[in-house]
């Protein structure tokens, strides 16, 4: 069961400054770097309700330049922007996106980590698809506090690394806004000199590694500069919509606290010094703003390999071994000095281990001489229902029999992590939609599985979701 429970202190939806400038923003006339206010602008809310947010989105071509000063032509884009307008609702509202599809293949919206109803999921196999030219509402409720993201779930290795994706803010009651509330979609895209290469892998060893890039994004750019003060709390609301990176992030000289995870604020809050985040994956992280004047410390991205140490497999990442930069935090004249920020109250997790209820063992495998990716034996449509009651706790099994870090993701409803290898981990999951299994591993998940539907699970490495490693799970 969810619940959140009220805190002390109130205050608003947060509605700071947009952080995602166009062409030709990154320095003025005399070639001085622009340095962006902390922030973020939601997408124009069309209903006046205070309970209904509703929203235009429009699938369209997007020539987007990502920084290097030539626009994409193989881009294509939400509403004109990357990412697409971002959603912001209070947990209990209900959203009503008209969505109109303007490119010339079929489309879905996936509404990662919701949990809506299944007809409104966006999976491929639960609703038709959105023809070319042609429109549809989508409407649900978004019950839980949390930072969310959608995409499409057709072709989305492709359509997801030319643009198609957006960001979802649901606040909780009472969400104190942070002095610096960032939303960031931290992304990869692989360019040949000017173009970008969105054609599958030409080798089977490519489809299984999934693809890597060499330019690291944040909110669709490179290089980016964003302005703080000493003394204010920062908080990074971070999502990968990578094909297939792995990030591994920290903030040089800055101490991270991890308060939430894919669908909410976390019970307390953790330290980290560099944090992993899986394609698909969700995190919010704060800091206090450290530095003097003129300092700027950076947003920095570690490598982290996709296969196991004593994998036979050769992985080649196009930026090298090293650390790289994502953007620079640049600090500016001033202090800030105040109550310290506090983060939403939520009740205690419900499971410290398994349930009595085994609702499925999965085995995921991969064919290295095939470059073929295999879900209990099979790749998708031939992977066997899974079928399981609703509104019982359940324990489910994720077995890793491949060289593969595999980062799983089940749609419609959430789950804890109780145990990696029978071990409990070593600190707090909070509420996930998508976790990583390593390789030769088995994670232990359990789920209320309060939400009846039709839905897909599937590795979160689009290459792998789009070669088989899928499925359908029926919750009734």
């Amino acid at each position: 069961m969810r619940f959140l429970l009220p805190i002390l202190l109130a205050a608003g939806c947060s509605s700071g400054e947009d952080s995602t400038p166009g062409k030709g923003e990154y320095s003025d006339d005399a070639g001085t770097p622009t340095v962006e206010s902390c922030g973020y602008t939601p997408a124009p809310d069309l209903d006046p309700a205070g309970d209904v947010v509703e929203v235009d989105l429009t699938a369209s071509a997007l020539a987007w330049d990502p920084g290097t000063g030539v626009p994409l032509d193989e881009g294509v884009a939400y509403d004109g922007s990357v990412p697409g307008p971002l959603i912001e609702a209070n947990a209990g509202d209900t959203i009503v996106a008209h969505f109109h599809n303007d490119l010339d293949e079929p489309l879905t919206i996936h509404w990662h980590g919701i949990r809506l109803d299944s007809d409104m999921d966006g999976g491929m196999q639960m609703m038709y698809p959105v023809d070319p030219g042609a429109s549809f509402d989508y409407t649900f409720t978004v019950p839980d506090a949390g930072f969310y993201w959608y995409h499409p779930h057709l072709d989305g290795a492709k359509l997801i690394e030319r643009g198609l994706y957006g960001r979802m803010i649901v606040h909780a009651p009472d969400e104190v806004t942070a002095d610096c509330d960032l939303p960031l979609a931290l992304d990869d895209i692989l360019l040949d000199e000017d173009t970008l290469q969105v054609a599958p892998p030409d080798t089977d060893m490519m489809q299984l590694m999934g693809r890597l890039g060499n330019v690291l994004l944040a909110n669709g750019k490179e290089n980016r500069r964003i302005g703080l003060t000493a003394g204010q709390t920062v908080l990074l609301r971070l999502v990968n919509p990578s094909n297939a990176r792995f990030w591994d992030v920290y903030v040089e000289g800055q101490q991270m606290q991890v308060v939430g995870t894919d669908d909410g604020w976390l019970p307390e809050p953790y330290p980290v010094d560099d944090l992993e985040i899986t394609p698909g994956e969700r995190y919010m992280v704060t800091f206090t703003a450290t530095g003097a004047p003129g300092d700027e410390v950076r947003l920095m991205n570690k490598r982290f390999q996709l296969h196991a140490a004593d994998a036979d497999m050769i992985e080649t990442d196009p930026l090298g071994d090293g650390d790289n930069p994502v953007l620079t935090f640049v600090f500016g004249d001033g202090s800030v000095e105040g109550t310290p920020w506090v983060q939403p109250a939520v009740a205690p997790l419900p499971w410290s281990g398994p349930t009595e209820t085994l609702g499925h063992h999965w085995v995921l495998d991969e064919d290295m001489m095939g470059g073929t990716v295999t879900v209990d034996g099979a790749a998708w449509p031939g992977v066997p229902l899974v079928e399981v009651a609703a509104n019982v706790d359940t324990t489910f099994e994720v077995e890793n029999k491949s060289e593969m870090h595999h980062p799983w993701h089940i749609h419609g409803n959430t789950f804890q992590v109780v145990a990696i290898d029978g071990v409990a981990p070593t600190v707090p999951q909070g509420w996930k939609d998508t976790f990583d299994i390593p390789p030769y591993k088995t994670v232990t998940l359990v789920s209320d599985l309060s939400n009846p539907g039709d839905w897909m699970y599937h590795c979160h490495i689009l290459e792998h979701a789009e070669g088989g490693m899928m499925g359908e799970m029926v919750v009734e």
